[in-house]
C-alpha cells in the first residue's frame, strides 16, 4: 500500500470511528484546509487570468495605469478572440465517448451501451457542460464539471444518469494527495456553493445557521461559510475502503457474497427430471472465494457543524467529479498549471498600453495650439478658451497692428514611427506567445496559396493542441464514470431510448427476464450488468460538419451526366435537413428503383413491379421464340443422323472383328497337328 493509500485509509478509519460529532467535523473541516491550501494561490491566479480576458476594464495593471495616470485606458481585447477561436475549434470536433468490448461475445452490449451513453449526453445537454469547463480551462488553466443521478420522473423509482454543469470551477477542491491527472485516487473532494439565509431556512428549518470556518485560518481562498445575506454550503464526497467476500461458482459467475444466497439460486438447485429422478443439470456451487478491498463513497451535504443531507451512499467507484487542465507541469513535487492568458497577459497590456497613447497622440493633432497677442482676443477671451469643448465656426478677433497676419495656428508634432512599429510587435508578440495566427484567425496574411494556409492554420492547431487532448481525456473520464454507474443505476426493466451516431432513435427493453429452456433458469435479455467494456474518445468533426461535407461533395460529383449523376443528385435530397425534403427523397428514390438503378434496401420500399412489354417487344419475342424451336428441330434431327451412323459403324466394326476371329481360327487349325474331332475331322 502506497503512503497515499496509508494516509486515506487512516483519515477513512477516523472518521469511520464512533467519535463525537464536532471531533468528525473537526476533521472534515482539517480535510478542507488542506484541499484549500494547496490551491488557493493557483485558484486567485486562474480566477485574475479569466477576469482579465471576458470581463471588461481588467487589462491594466497597476504600473501601467499609474503611467497613465488621469488620461483615458483603452483595452483592444485581442486575447478573448484568440481564446475563442481555439475553444470554438474544440466545440467543432468535439470529442465523442466510444465503447469497446473486451470480449467478442460483447459486442451488441457495447453498442446497446454506446448508444445509452449518446442519450444521456443529449438529455443532459452534456455540450454545455463541455463548453463552460473547457472555457475556464484553456482561459484560466482549469476548468469541471459532474456526473449525477435524478428520478426519471415524479411518479417512479427509476434514475437516470446525466452530465451537469459546474457554475464556478474555482468552488471545487480534491484532495491534494492524488497524484492522477484525472484525480481518480483521491480520497475526498469538496464542492462549495452559497444560497440565500431565506432559502436555507426554507429548506431546513430545522438547522441552525451557523459558521463552517472555526478553526480555518482567516485569508483563504474562502474566509468562512457565512455571510450576512448568504450561507456557504458544502457537498463532502469521501471514500471509505472497506472489505467484502465475493464467490466465483461452478457456472462461470463472480458474485458478491453479501448479495448473493445460494440456497435461493435456482442454479444451484435444478428440477428433478421425473424419468431418472435425478437434477436435470449439474447444481451450481462455490468453487472459489476471496477477500477484497473496495472504496465505498459517500455524499453528505454540509453547513458548519451539521449534516443537511445524508450521509448517502454514491452507487459507482469513482467521486462524479471530472476536472479538466490546461498547461500542467510539475515542479520539485508541486503540481503547476494555467491557460492561454497567463503567457499573454503582457503582450496584451503592451498592446492596450501603445495603442492608448496612438490615440490620445492622434486625438490631439487638431487641438494644436494658436499663437495670438493679447490685443487679439481682448474682449473675446471665452470662445478663444471654450474653442475645444464647443468646437465654433468660427472665432472673432481684434486686428493688431503690431501682427498683421492675425491668429496663427502652431504646426502639430508628427507622430513618431516608433508608436506604430512598437504596436505592430505587440501585435505579433501576442500571436507568439498564444500559437494562433493570422491564418487560423481567418485574416488575411504572408500566404498565397491554399496549402500555405492550410498549413498555417495546422500549426496554431498544433501549437494548442495539449488544450484539445486534455478536454477529450476528461471527456473519456466522464465516460468511464457513465459505464460504471449503468449497470448500477439501469437495474430494473425498462424501456430506454439509444441514439445511433446519426442521433437516430430506438427504444429497447432491458433487463426483460426469460426462461432459458436449455440452461432451466431466468435469463436477462438485454442485460446491462453482463460484459466487460473499455471507454475511449475518438478527436474529429462533428457528425453535423461530416454531413455538411457530404453534403457539399454530392453536389459536386452531381454534375456528372448519365445514372451516376442522377444518384448523386438523390444523395443531396437524403442529406439535405430541410423541412419537407424527405418527400422529394422519397420520390426521386422511387424513380432511379424503377429505372433499374440498385440503391440499398430501406425499411418501407416496394418490390419492383415488372415492366410490361411493348407489342414490338412481343412480336420479336415470339419470333426468337418459332426460330430457336426450328433450330432446336434441327439439332434433334442431327442428333438422330448422328446416331444412326454411329450404329452403323459399330455393326460394321463387329462384323469385322467376327470374320477376323473366325479366320484366324481357320489358320490354326490348319497348322495344328492335334487331331480334329469327328466332326471337324477333314473329308477323305
Amino acid at each position: 500500500m502506497t503512503v497515499i493509500d496509508e494516509e486515506g485509509a487512516r483519515r477513512d478509519k477516523l472518521l469511520d470511528s464512533e467519535k463525537p460529532s464536532e471531533d468528525r467535523f473537526y476533521e472534515i473541516r482539517q480535510r478542507f484546509k488542506d484541499a484549500e491550501s494547496a490551491v488557493v494561490s493557483m485558484y486567485q491566479q486562474a480566477q485574475d487570468d479569466v477576469r482579465f480576458a471576458f470581463v471588461p476594464g481588467n487589462q491594466w495593471d497597476t504600473h501601467m495605469s499609474s503611467l497613465r495616470g488621469g488620461r483615458p485606458r483603452y483595452e483592444f481585447n485581442y486575447l478573448r478572440q484568440t481564446i475563442k477561436q481555439v475553444l470554438n475549434d474544440n466545440r467543432r470536433n468535439t470529442p465523442t465517448i466510444r465503447v469497446s468490448p473486451v470480449e467478442n461475445s460483447d459486442k451488441e452490449g457495447a453498442e446497446l451501451r454506446q448508444g445509452l451513453i449518446r442519450n444521456i449526453e443529449m438529455q443532459s445537454n452534456a455540450d454545455v457542460a463541455y463548453d463552460w469547463g473547457s472555457m475556464y480551462a484553456i482561459a484560466g488553466g482549469f476548468g469541471c464539471w459532474a456526473v449525477g443521478t435524478r428520478y426519471s420522473d415524479d411518479d417512479t423509482f427509476d434514475q437516470d444518469i446525466y452530465i451537469k454543469r459546474i457554475e464556478n470551477p474555482f468552488s471545487v477542491f480534491f484532495d491534494p494527495c492524488s497524484r492522477e491527472i484525472d484525480r481518480s485516487d483521491a480520497r475526498y473532494a469538496f464542492e462549495v456553493d452559497s444560497m440565500s439565509r431565506q432559502e436555507f431556512r426554507q429548506k431546513y428549518p430545522d438547522k441552525e445557521i451557523k459558521s463552517f470556518d472555526s478553526g480555518l485560518p482567516s485569508g483563504l481562498y474562502y474566509d468562512g461559510w457565512y455571510s450576512k445575506e448568504n450561507v456557504r454550503v458544502c457537498r463532502y464526497w469521501a471514500k471509505h475502503r472497506e472489505e467484502k467476500t465475493i464467490y466465483r461458482l461452478s457456472d462461470g459467475r463472480v458474485v458478491d457474497a453479501e448479495s448473493f444466497d445460494l440456497v435461493r439460486d435456482q442454479a444451484a438447485n435444478p428440477p428433478v427430471d421425473p424419468m431418472t429422478g435425478q437434477p436435470a443439470y449439474p447444481p451450481v456451487t462455490v468453487v472459489a472465494k476471496r477477500v477484497v478491498e473496495y472504496d465505498r463513497i459517500t455524499v453528505e451535504l454540509l453547513s458548519g457543524d451539521e449534516t443537511l443531507e445524508g450521509p448517502t451512499e454514491w452507487a459507482g467507484k469513482y467521486i462524479p467529479l471530472v476536472p479538466v487542465w490546461g498547461d500542467t507541469v510539475n515542479i520539485d513535487g508541486e503540481f503547476f498549471w494555467n491557460g492561454m492568458v497567463r503567457p499573454s497577459r503582457d503582450s496584451q497590456i503592451m498592446i492596450n498600453f501603445s495603442q492608448s497613447n496612438m490615440v490620445e497622440v492622434v486625438a490631439s493633432q487638431p487641438k494644436a495650439p494658436y499663437m495670438v497677442t493679447a490685443t487679439m482676443i481682448q474682449g473675446y477671451e471665452n470662445e478663444w478658451q471654450n474653442m475645444a469643448v464647443d468646437n465654433p465656426p468660427v472665432l472673432p478677433y481684434n486686428p493688431d497692428p503690431d501682427s498683421p497676419g492675425g491668429p496663427a495656428r502652431l504646426q502639430p508634432p508628427a507622430l513618431p514611427a516608433g508608436w506604430f512599429d512598437l504596436n505592430r510587435q505587440n501585435v505579433e508578440n501576442l500571436k507568439a506567445t498564444s500559437g494562433v495566427h493570422d491564418a487560423s484567425l481567418g485574416n488575411r496574411s504572408n500566404e498565397t496559396s491554399g496549402r500555405a494556409i492550410l498549413a498555417r492554420q495546422h500549426e496554431g492547431d498544433v501549437a494548442n493542441f495539449n488544450y484539445s487532448d486534455n478536454i477529450a481525456k476528461a471527456i473519456q473520464y466522464t465516460g468511464v464514470i457513465i459505464n460504471d454507474l449503468i449497470d448500477k443505476i439501469y437495474t430494473t426493466e425498462r424501456e430506454i431510448r439509444i441514439l445511433g451516431e446519426a442521433n437516430e432513435e430506438r427504444y429497447i427493453r432491458v433487463n426483460r427476464p426469460v426462461w432459458d429452456e436449455a440452461a432451466q433458469r431466468w435469463e436477462k435479455v438485454n442485460d446491462l450488468s453482463k460484459g466487460k467494456y473499455d471507454v475511449t474518445v475518438t478527436v474529429g468533426p462533428s457528425f453535423t460538419t461530416q454531413r455538411m461535407e457530404t453534403l457539399a461533395a454530392l453536389t459536386d460529383l452531381a454534375q456528372i451526366q448519365g445514372p451516376m449523376g442522377a444518384v448523386f443528385a438523390y444523395g443531396i435530397l437524403k442529406y439535405m435537413d430541410t423541412p419537407g425534403i424527405s418527400e422529394f427523397a422519397d420520390i426521386a428514390r422511387k424513380i432511379l428503383i424503377s429505372q433499374g438503378i440498385p440503391l440499398a434496401q430501406e425499411e418501407g420500399d416496394e418490390p419492383p413491379q415488372p415492366q410490361q412489354p411493348s407489342p414490338d417487344q412481343v412480336a420479336k419475342a415470339q419470333k426468337d421464340a418459332a426460330q430457336a424451336q426450328k433450330y432446336a428441330v434441327e439439332a434433334e434431327g442431327q442428333a438422330l443422323d448422328n446416331q444412326g451412323k454411329q450404329i452403323d459403324n459399330a455393326a460394321s466394326a463387329l462384323e469385322l472383328q467376327a470374320q477376323e476371329t473366325v479366320m484366324g481360327l481357320v489358320q490354326r487349325q490348319l497348322q495344328s497337328p492335334t487331331v480334329f474331332p469327328d466332326q471337324f475331322r477333314p473329308y477323305q
